[in-house]
């Protein structure tokens, strides 16, 4: 392990001073903003009011406790990470989010359907990710797995009682400071004078409903005072309970992403990029035969397979297939082998003993199959569209629609980094405008 990192400030979150003098550097003690104590206190009401929307009465109910929730979210967030540059990037999906709180509010969402709530809260925490600068290569790229298990796992869970260590750091320096005995004694006084004069009240009304006699008695003085309680007690204890460990969750990913250490981080970036290097080895005549035999095998399925495939072209389907049978027969095949050879590109340009863009032989394979990944689109969409010519426009149609476009798109990326002179020019920056293309157009399709 590194022992002569620097220490990261708790409050700061800068390096402090190197240790000297000592293999252990002392520990530092446990310290909280002010912001961070604001931040923890009013999470309380906000993870409440998260957890009443899953049993909301009404949809006007859950749409307002949604909203609220998401608008203290973003608000806490910057509150949190004041300070801390901003990212260009945090703004797409800042706005993936809330296009999707859009549809929500907005009862549209028809062409995900439920799967428009689980796309707010990837893209909510995306965007904390993004904001807080905690995204291992210094912002979206190949290791996105990777900062998934960070964003959704383990920043929540590794800082899961920090919001408890924040409160009991704010009431203790509350209790050491007796600068002003008086005034701390006088609001502690009313606070308690509060909770017993409304537990009176409560068991006034307790026994006005118990006894008519009692009732009669003091019923012109406690009108003024008695009230109906419009909350269930039960109903309130359980979600309130409930809120406790989301709460802690959610100031674990806000704080906790806040606290963790940028550099540490990037040094956990390279190290994997230094073992996926360690990946290379096979030589590049293994691979030239290998994408040759893929890249063979579909022009062979095109040459065999044309006059079927490219029916749609004509306006009319192959003979002896309704428009039907043709449009739905091998739709999803064909993009699932696309997927297929996006795997195999992965594993071509990772484990290949010379990068592919200095082998003249293998890159033209490798933009061969692509070409052919891109041709494959294109038949795909055509069935689609003969499909909705004929039938009609629906919203999952539009799904099939957006993931054929999608991979097209992804075709395209492939390609231009593959055309690139370096690798240094290309990587993870194609790959995250292929994720901002898949994102972004998402996000609007869930407008429709």
């Amino acid at each position: 392990m590194e022992t002569n990192q620097p220490e990261v400030s708790v409050v700061s979150g800068q390096p402090s001073a190197p240790q000297t003098g000592s293999a252990t550097p002392e520990r530092v003690p446990f310290a909280a903003s002010r912001h961070e104590i604001i931040a923890a206190l009013l999470l309380y009401p906000l993870a409440y009011g998260y957890v009443s929307q899953w049993a909301s009465y009404s949809s006007a109910e859950m749409k307002l406790l949604l909203a609220g929730f998401t608008i203290g979210f973003v608000a806490l967030t910057e509150l949190l990470h004041r300070g801390v540059p901003r990212k260009q990037e945090s703004w797409v999906w800042l706005g993936c989010a809330l296009a999707n709180l859009l549809s929500l509010l907005a009862d549209r969402g028809q062409v995900w359907g439920d799967s428009t709530y689980a796309f707010l809260h990837i893209f909510a925490v995306w965007w904390v990710l993004s904001r807080s600068d905690t995204l291992l290569e210094g912002g979206s790229g190949h290791l996105l797995p990777l900062d998934a298990l960070d964003g959704f796992v383990l920043f929540p869970f590794r800082h899961f009682f920090l919001r408890l260590r924040t409160i009991g750091f704010a009431l203790s320096r509350l209790r050491g400071k007796r600068k002003k005995p008086e005034a701390e004694t006088v609001v502690w006084s009313a606070v308690m004078s509060a909770a017993a004069l409304g537990l009176l009240v409560w068991a006034a009304n307790l026994l006005i409903s118990a006894d008519s006699g009692f009732a009669a008695l003091l019923s012109e003085v406690v009108r003024l005072f008695r009230f109906e309680w419009d909350i269930d007690v039960t109903e309130f204890t359980g979600r309130f309970l409930l809120s406790l460990p989301v709460g802690a969750y959610l100031y674990g990913l806000l704080g906790g992403a806040r606290r963790e250490d940028k550099a540490a981080l990037r040094r956990r970036s390279g190290a994997i990029a230094e073992q996926m290097e360690a990946l290379r080895g096979v030589p590049e005549r293994v691979w030239l035969v290998l994408m040759a035999l893929f890249c063979a095998l579909y022009a062979l399925f095109f040459a065999v397979q044309g006059q079927y495939l490219f029916g749609a072209f004509a306006g009319a389907p192959a003979e002896g297939f309704s428009v039907a049978e043709y449009a739905r027969q091998g739709f999803f095949e064909l993009c699932k082998v696309m997927a297929v050879n996006f795997a195999l590109l992965w594993l071509v340009t990772r484990s290949s003993r010379e990068d592919v863009r200095r082998q003249k032989a293998l890159r033209a394979l490798c933009l061969t199959l692509l070409a052919e990944s891109f041709l494959l689109a294109v038949v795909a969409f055509s069935k689609l569209a003969l499909y909705i010519s004929c039938f009609g426009f629906t919203p999952k149609r539009l799904q099939s629609t957006w993931l054929v476009c999608v991979l097209a798109f992804g075709c395209g990326c492939a390609a231009w980094s593959l055309a690139a002179r370096e690798p240094s020019e290309s990587g993870g920056r194609v790959f995250r405008v292929w994720m901002y293309f898949g994102a972004v157009t998402l996000s609007l399709l869930s407008l429709y």
